[in-house]
C-alpha cells in the first residue's frame, strides 16, 4: 500500500497508510526537518565539541527571533550526543549540557539549575560558595564537551552590575572547565553579552534570520510537505510560498504550525492534499491559526 505514496519520504509512507486520527497525532508531534542554516549551526556546534582544550576556548552565540528554531537545533545536537556511563571511571559522561537561563542574572539560582540539569541534588547548605564548588567538582567528573545556556537574553532583567557579575561567572566556568560555551537567545542576547568586553570577544555570532521567499525556503517547504502523511501530492507553487512568508513573517515555528494545520484540515476534509486556495483566503488562514495543532 505504501507504494502509492511516492510523493512522501519513505518513513512517512507507512504513516500515510494509518488512520486519520493516528496521522493527525503524528502531525502534532515534534519532528526534525533539515535545512541549510540549521545544518550550518549543527556543524559549528560539532566543531566546538571536538575542539582541543586550551586556555581560551572558542564560544558561540546563536541569535534569532523567538520561534526561529534555535532551541530545536540545540535539542537535535543534544540527541546526537547522548550521555553514557563510563564503566572505567564509574561516572556518567554528558557530552552536552543544556541549561535554561534563569529569569535574571542570579548566580545561585543558575548553579542550582545547572545541578538539576546534570541530575545532581541540591546541597542542604546551598550558599553560593558551596554551589560553585559542588558544580565545578561534578562537572569535572562528567567532562562535558560544551555547555549550552538557552534564553540568555533573560540576563537583561537585572541591573548592569548584576549582569557583569553573572557574565564573570560564565567566563570563570569556561576557563575552569576549559569547555566552549554556547549562548542561545534573541537579539537582546548580543546586547547582554556586550556588558563584558573580554567575554563578548570570545563569542562568534551565528544568526538565524527570518525566512525569505527564496530557494532555501522552497527547499524547506518541499522537505516539510514530504513528511506530512497526506495521501495525495500537495500543490505548492510560487504564489503559495510567497503567501506563507506573508502570513507567518518567515518565522520557522509559524511556518511549521500553519503547514501542520493545513495538513490536518486536508485529512479532516478528505482532500488529502494542501492546495493554494487553502492560504489564499485570509479568513481561512486566521481560522486555522486559531485552531489548536
Amino acid at each position: 500500500m505504501t507504494e502509492e505514496f511516492s510523493h512522501l519520504f519513505p518513513a512517512s509512507r507507512a504513516v500515510a497508510a494509518l488512520s486519520a486520527e493516528e496521522r493527525i497525532r503524528r502531525i502534532r508531534a515534534d519532528r526534525w526537518i533539515n535545512y541549510p542554516r540549521a545544518e550550518q549551526a549543527l556543524a559549528k556546534l560539532e566543531g566546538l565539541i571536538v575542539f582541543p582544550q586550551r586556555a581560551r576556548m572558542p564560544n558561540l552565540l546563536i541569535v534569532g527571533a523567538s520561534g526561529m528554531g534555535k532551541t530545536m537545533i540545540v535539542e537535535k545536537f543534544s540527541r546526537d550526543h547522548p550521555s553514557r556511563f563510563d564503566a572505567v571511571s564509574g561516572c556518567m559522561h554528558m557530552p552536552v549540557i543544556v541549561v535554561q537561563m534563569v529569569s535574571g542574572p542570579d548566580e545561585a539560582r543558575f548553579y542550582k539549575r545547572l545541578l538539576a540539569a546534570i541530575g545532581a541534588p541540591e546541597p542542604p547548605r546551598a550558599t553560593l560558595s558551596v554551589l560553585e564548588n559542588l558544580t565545578l567538582r561534578l562537572l569535572s567528573e562528567i567532562r562535558p564537551g560544551l555547555l549550552v545556556i538557552d534564553e540568555v537574553h533573560s540576563l537583561q532583567a537585572g541591573s548592569v552590575r548584576e549582569q557583569t557579575r553573572f557574565l564573570n561567572m560564565l567566563r570563570f566556568l569556561g576557563n575552569e572547565l576549559r569547555i566552549p560555551l554556547v549562548c542561545v537567545g534573541t537579539q537582546q542576547a548580543r546586547n547582554a553579552l556586550r556588558t563584558d568586553d573580554q567575554l563578548v570577544r570570545r563569542f562568534e555570532a551565528f544568526a538565524l534570520p527570518p525566512w525569505q521567499n527564496d530557494e532555501d525556503f522552497g527547499g524547506l517547504i518541499g522537505s516539510l510537505q514530504r513528511t506530512l502523511p497526506l495521501r495525495r501530492p500537495s500543490e505548492i507553487g510560487a504564489p503559495m510560498l510567497k503567501r506563507l512568508i506573508e502570513v507567518t513573517g518567515g518565522i520557522t515555528a509559524g511556518v511549521f504550525s500553519l503547514m501542520g494545520r493545513l495538513a490536518i484540515a486536508a485529512i479532516e476534509s478528505g482532500e488529502e492534499r494542501i492546495v493554494a486556495r487553502d492560504v489564499a483566503d485570509k479568513r481561512n488562514v486566521l481560522a486555522l491559526l486559531g485552531d489548536p495543532v
